[in-house]
C-alpha cells in the first residue's frame, strides 16, 4: 500500500487549464466522433470484425479513465488538485459512462463467431450476433460526454465563443446526419443489392438533400411503407428546424467570429455619417479616418473605455504592468527604479495617439503635463526651426513643469506616435515621494534646455 502511494505521488496531477489539456480534449472529441460513426456504420451493415480501429478507440477510452483520475477538477470557483477529491468527483460523475464505453465486450465472444458467423454452427447464432451488436452500441455512450468536453475547452482555453459554438454545432450536425443515414438503411429504404459503402453514400445523399429541403426526388421512400414515410417526415421536420437554426444563428456566429472588426466597421459607419452630415472638410475627414485606422491596425480595437477600469485594483494593476512593460523598459527615467515606484507610476500614465504633423506641444503654451514617447518619432521645433528629433523611449515636456514657465519649444509628430501622458499633479506627487526620480527629471530637463539653447544660437 505504501509503495502504491509513493507511485501515485510520482505521477503529476495534470493542471485544469492549459494547452495540453485542450489538445487532449480535442483528441477525445475526435475519438468519440470516430467511435460513434464507425460503430453505428458497422452495426448498420452487421460488420462484426474487431480490428485495429476498434482497439485504438478502446485504448483512447481506457486512457481517458486513467487521465481523469490524475486531472485537476474545478467545482464552482475552486480547483481541486488532491487525488482524493479528484477520484471522489470523477466516480460520482462520468466514471460509469467512461467504464461502459471502454470495456471491449465484443472481444469476449468466440473468434469464430466474429470472423465467420456461419462457422459457429450454433442454433443460438442470432442471439449471439444480437448480443455483439448490443455490446458495440455501448461503445457509443461516450458521445454523451462530448458536451462536457466542449465546456472544458471553453473554460480552460481562451477561444472565441462564437467559433466554439460553430464547432460544436458542426460536430452535432455531422453526428445526427450520419445516424439518420444509417437509419435510412436500417428501415430498408436503401438499394440492398448494392455494396455497403454504396448504400451508405446514397443514404447520406438522401439525408443531406432532405434536411436541406432541396430533395431532387431521385431517392424517395417506398410509398407502400408507412415506416419509411414516417421516417422521412421526421427527417423533414428536423431539416426545417435545422434550416431555421442556421438562418437565425450561424450568420450571427460567423459575424461574431471577429467582434472587434465588426465593432470597428460599425464605428466607422457612424463616423462617416457624422462627418458627412456636419459637412466637415475633406482633409479633416481624412485625418479622422486615419486616426481610427491607425488604432485598428496597431491595437485591433477602437474602444474608448478600457476594460481594465471594470476590474478589481489588483487585476487592473497586473494588466497595466503587462501592457506598459515596453514603455517602462524604453524610458531612461524608469530604468533602475524599484518595484513600488513602477507599480505607482504605471497607474498614472494615460495612452494617447498623435498623427503625422500633429503638434503634441506648442511653444508658448502653459504646460500641464509631460509625455513619454512609446512609438514613433517627433521633432523639437524652436521658433519654427527644427533643433532635434526624439525617438522611442524619450520623455519630453518636463522642462516647463519643473521651471513653472511656458513651453520653450514645440513638439511635432513626424509619424504616427503612441505616447503616454503624465499630468503635472501626478508628476509633482512622484517627485515629492521619490527623490531619486526627482533628481533624474531635473537632470534630463537641464540637459534638454541646455542642448536646445545651444542649437538655437547656432
Amino acid at each position: 500500500m505504501t509503495g502504491l502511494k509513493k507511485l501515485l505521488q510520482r505521477i503529476p496531477v495534470f493542471p485544469y487549464e492549459g494547452l495540453s489539456r485542450s489538445v487532449y480534449n480535442a483528441i477525445l472529441i475526435f475519438a468519440s466522433l470516430a467511435g460513434t460513426i464507425i460503430t453505428s456504420y458497422r452495426l448498420t451493415f452487421r460488420i462484426h470484425d474487431i480490428d485495429a480501429v476498434y482497439w485504438i478507440i478502446t485504448a483512447v477510452y481506457l486512457l481517458d479513465i486513467a487521465y481523469s483520475f490524475n486531472m485537476a477538477v474545478k467545482k464552482g470557483l475552486v480547483v481541486h488538485n488532491d487525488r482524493l477529491s479528484i477520484a471522489r468527483m470523477y466516480l460520482r460523475g462520468w466514471f460509469i459512462v467512461d467504464l461502459i464505453s471502454s470495456i471491449p465486450f465484443a472481444a469476449f465472444f468466440p473468434a469464430a463467431t466474429l470472423a465467420s458467423p456461419a462457422a459457429a454452427g450454433s442454433t443460438d447464432l442470432v442471439l449471439v450476433l444480437d448480443a455483439i451488436m448490443i455490446t458495440k452500441i455501448l461503445k457509443m455512450v461516450k458521445i454523451s460526454k462530448v458536451s462536457a468536453i466542449f465546456r472544458d475547452i471553453r473554460e480552460s482555453l481562451s477561444v472565441n465563443p462564437a467559433l466554439m459554438r460553430l464547432v460544436t454545432f458542426g460536430f452535432w450536425f455531422v453526428t445526427v446526419v450520419h445516424l439518420m443515414a444509417c437509419g435510412w438503411v436500417l428501415i430498408g429504404a436503401s438499394e440492398i443489392e448494392r455494396s455497403a459503402p454504396d448504400q451508405y453514400i446514397r443514404a447520406l445523399y438522401w439525408c443531406v438533400t432532405t434536411i436541406a429541403t432541396i430533395g431532387y426526388g431521385d431517392y424517395t421512400p417506398n410509398h407502400n411503407s408507412n415506416l419509411q414515410i414516417i421516417y422521412t417526415v421526421g427527417v423533414m421536420v428536423f431539416g426545417v428546424g435545422m434550416y431555421g437554426y442556421i438562418i437565425g444563428n450561424v450568420a450571427t456566429l460567423i459575424a461574431n467570429l471577429d467582434v472587434a472588426r465588426a465593432n470597428y466597421q460599425s464605428k466607422m459607419e457612424e463616423i462617416n455619417d457624422f462627418l458627412r452630415t456636419r459637412r466637415v472638410p475633406g482633409p479633416l475627414q481624412s485625418r479622422v479616418r486615419n486616426y481610427y485606422a491607425y488604432l485598428w491596425e496597431t491595437q485591433k480595437s477602437i474602444a474608448q473605455i478600457s476594460i481594465t477600469e471594470e476590474l478589481p485594483h489588483t487585476l487592473s494593476m497586473e494588466i497595466a504592468l503587462y501592457l506598459n512593460r515596453a514603455i517602462l523598459e524604453k524610458v531612461t527615467l524608469f530604468k533602475n527604479a524599484n518595484e513600488i515606484f513602477i507599480r505607482e507610476i504605471v497607474q498614472l500614465l494615460r495612452p494617447m495617439v498623435f498623427l503625422p504633423d500633429d503638434y503634441i506641444i506648442r511653444q508658448g503654451e502653459f504646460g500641464d503635463c509631460m509625455y513619454f514617447l512609446s512609438n514613433g518619432d517627433v521633432e523639437v521645433v524652436v521658433n519654427g526651426v527644427r533643433v532635434a528629433t526624439l525617438g522611442q523611449g524619450s520623455p519630453f515636456g518636463e522642462t516647463a513643469l519643473i521651471q513653472g514657465e511656458k513651453r520653450n519649444a514645440s513638439i511635432r509628430a513626424l509619424s504616427y506616435c503612441d505616447v503616454y501622458k503624465l499630468s503635472k499633479g501626478d508628476l509633482d506627487g512622484l517627485r515629492a515621494r521619490y527623490p531619486d526620480f526627482d533628481e533624474q527629471v531635473r537632470k534630463v530637463a537641464e540637459a534638454r534646455l541646455k542642448d536646445t539653447e545651444e542649437k538655437t544660437r547656432k
